[in-house]
């Protein structure tokens, strides 16, 4: 079958060299698929997460949003050099019991590389900023990640319900659609990243995505092992979306134990582009109690 020599041929490519042309041209050979989109409407929440450096506090709506493009210079998992995108976490509208129900917990785990070594200690402060949708944005799912299968219920929804759509066609070409969502949902859940061309074949897949008229992407979050999601917007996008609360958080680790202190919030009407966040009395020393030590230095300075 055709679309086993193209993945194949894809999986093969030296992405060291950059191959940027060859992609592009494996994907133009696919040719038609079916496809699963998401529709967020009004009222959905998104929660983008950043990493405060030292002691910095982000004061602006810019600093919550994408990356400015001429900052933008490598490939990451939903975007190359050449489009910078908006990244966040997201969760879905109907949740299971004991299915993960925290946004900030997707994007601490997504942007801090010590929490997921269990034998690492240290001190992070962290700012989230919670978006809402004001007009729908259409996303590309990438959901046929087997392993994931069992932990959202969002997941067997998207993953059945595409299925299920797929037996109204000739059956060349649901074989051929399952083969490549489940070879884009590795690509999109790749861990053990070295260098940022091993996110060619995902973003650039991205990117030919946003250049078809959609949003963005919605994929399972590699770092909660598949039990959260995150989204992956054009700049034009983030204008369906108002920024609502912006908050300060400070993680404290003591290896495989984290406690999670909030610093600092306002409560923003959507529009503002400057704001003066208000601080929230210091929890420091309960925090490091919890964990057993008394300051930051022990912390940091625990093996």
């Amino acid at each position: 079958m055709e679309i086993d020599k193209i993945i194949s041929e894809l999986k093969s490519l030296d992405l060291s060299t950059y191959p940027t042309k060859e992609i592009k041209d494996l994907f133009n050979e696919v040719g038609h698929i079916g496809s699963i989109i998401v529709t967020y409407h009004k009222g959905k929440a998104l929660m983008r997460a950043r990493p405060n450096n030292g002691s910095e506090r982000f004061n602006k709506k810019a600093d919550f949003s994408y990356k400015p493009q001429k900052y933008n210079s490598t490939f990451q998992r939903a975007s190359t050099p050449y489009q910078t995108m908006f990244y966040a976490t997201t969760l879905p509208d109907k949740l299971e019991e004991g299915e993960l129900d925290n946004m900030r917990i997707i994007g601490v785990t997504e942007t801090i590389p010590m929490l997921r070594d269990k034998t690492m200690s240290g001190y992070q402060k962290i700012s989230f900023g919670r978006w809402i949708v004001h007009e729908d944005i259409n996303l590309m799912a990438i959901a046929h990640k087997n392993a994931y299968y069992k932990e959202s219920n969002f997941t067997r929804e998207l993953v059945d319900h595409f299925k299920d759509f797929l037996k109204k066609y000739p059956n060349h070409l649901i074989e051929k659609s399952l083969k490549f969502q489940n070879f884009l949902a590795d690509e999109f859940s790749k861990e053990n990243i070295q260098n940022d061309y091993d996110y060619m074949i995902s973003a650039i897949f991205t990117e030919n995505c946003v250049k078809n008229g959609l949003d963005g992407v919605l994929y399972p979050s590699v770092r909660t092992s598949g039990k959260g999601f995150n989204v992956a917007l054009t700049p034009s996008a983030t204008e369906k979306l108002g920024l609502y609360v912006a908050g300060e958080c400070s993680i404290y680790k003591l290896r495989d134990h984290t406690v999670i202190g909030n610093d600092a919030i306002i409560q923003l009407d959507g529009k503002q582009s400057e704001f003066d966040m208000i601080n929230i009395p210091n929890h420091q020393d309960a925090c490091l109690a919890k964990l057993g030590v008394n300051s930051i230095d022990e912390l940091t300075n625990s093996k």
